[in-house]
């Protein structure tokens, strides 16, 4: 008789499995929600499936396997509903916040860590944020500066959990002092219109596309293996100074200076912005925005 009771504890256990597959897929289609996403909050409930696991093994010893088995089953098509409706549906979101005359700064701290994103101007608000609900976003006025802190969502760390891309607007009516955070992102920053006063840029395995308009600013960049090209107009005077195993390309016709390059008419500029970076393995690319 042990190897015939063997045999349907193996066939249990396939029942058990294809009814979580059969789930996984229904919950995910009738929910309109990411299968991972569900398993991810299903391992939050994992006390009622160690209960469940508990109750299938008594029934098991009691030489009623086939009961425990069917408890099991209705403890797991319970759970993974729980699980699957706990999920929030990612939708397209417009969020804003209204200009303020009473404001002198503004200052955005964005960590976007791995997903597509853009960052432009806009003229009619403080900021503006296009994008799917994975970004969580707080603001706040402290004196005469408004914060904005822009980030991804817990959820959003779920491997294929949906997707991670956004439109984020910055104020062009008053100086920015940025921090961003672009780890794994692929990034395109169109400063152009953007009075940036200060930009701290930290990424790793990242790709950033730096447009910047005629401001006066410092930035910094504290990379990994990543590729950065910043386009700049001819009437801006531009140093860079790089240190790590940076390959550094600028216009034919820069000055050669300590670690690093400066446009020929930097000393005469009206605009003049300091570029300083910390790369590992990564690039820098210097180019005019005609080219662009």
């Amino acid at each position: 008789m042990e190897p015939e009771r063997k045999k349907r504890s193996i066939d249990v256990g396939g029942i058990l499995f294809a009814l979580f597959v059969l789930l996984l897929g229904a919950f995910s289609l009738l929910l309109d929600v990411s299968p991972f996403s569900g398993i991810f909050y299903l391992l939050r409930l994992w006390p009622l499936i160690l209960v469940g696991v508990g109750i299938w093994l008594i029934f098991k010893h009691a030489q009623h396997e086939g009961v425990g088995a069917v408890v099991l089953a209705i403890l797991l098509v319970v759970a993974m509903y729980s699980a699957f409706s706990e999920v929030e549906v990612q939708s397209l979101r417009t969020e804003e916040e209204e200009f303020s005359s009473d404001l002198s700064e503004f200052e955005a701290s964005l960590d976007l860590l791995f997903g597509v994103f853009s960052v432009d101007a806009t003229s009619d608000n403080l900021y503006v944020l296009q994008g799917y609900e994975s970004m969580d976003s707080t603001f706040y006025v402290a004196g005469d500066t408004g914060h904005l802190d822009l980030s991804l969502t817990a959820e959003s760390f779920i491997p294929l959990a949906g997707s991670h891309e956004a439109e984020i607007l910055l104020t062009s009516n008053l100086p920015l002092v940025v921090d961003a955070d672009i780890a794994f992102s692929t990034v395109e920053f169109d400063a152009s219109r953007l009075e940036i006063k200060e930009l701290t840029i930290t990424g790793g395995l990242s790709s950033l596309k730096l447009i910047l308009g005629e401001t006066n600013a410092d930035i910094s960049f504290s990379m990994g293996m990543s590729s950065v090209t910043i386009y700049i107009p001819r009437t801006v005077g531009l140093r860079v100074v790089s240190t790590g195993l940076t390959s550094l390309s600028v216009p034919s016709g820069w000055i050669k200076i300590d670690d690093g390059y400066m446009s020929p008419d930097y000393d005469t500029a009206l605009y003049k912005i300091e570029v300083n970076s910390s790369t590992g393995l990564g690039t820098i690319v210097i180019k005019y925005v005609e080219s662009f």
